[in-house]
């Protein structure tokens, strides 16, 4: 079994300058699309924030939270393995 994976986005909406959140987000999704193709249930909605997380000082910079309380340390690294599969696969 395997933990659920989700990206949670910061934008600009607390006032902070935030110029690539669209572009954050736009990665995200292209992630999860090809997630839920090649593994359903994998990932969780994303959820936008209104605080950067210092996501404004790298493109591509995300949050991506692996599991939950009732998860195991192994669904997790089970999920990684998914993951880090999944970004191996994206261009």
């Amino acid at each position: 079994m395997a933990a659920q994976i989700m990206f949670v986005i910061g934008t600009d909406g607390g006032g902070l300058e935030h110029p690539n959140w669209i572009q954050n987000l736009k990665l995200a999704v292209k992630i999860q699309e090809k997630a839920n193709e090649i593994y359903p249930g994998l990932m969780k909605p994303i959820i936008l924030r209104n605080s950067r997380y210092n996501q404004n000082l790298a493109k591509g910079a995300t949050i991506i939270e692996i599991g939950a309380t009732g998860n195991t340390m192994e669904e997790c690294l089970v999920s990684m393995k998914y993951f880090a599969k999944l970004l191996s696969m994206m261009k």
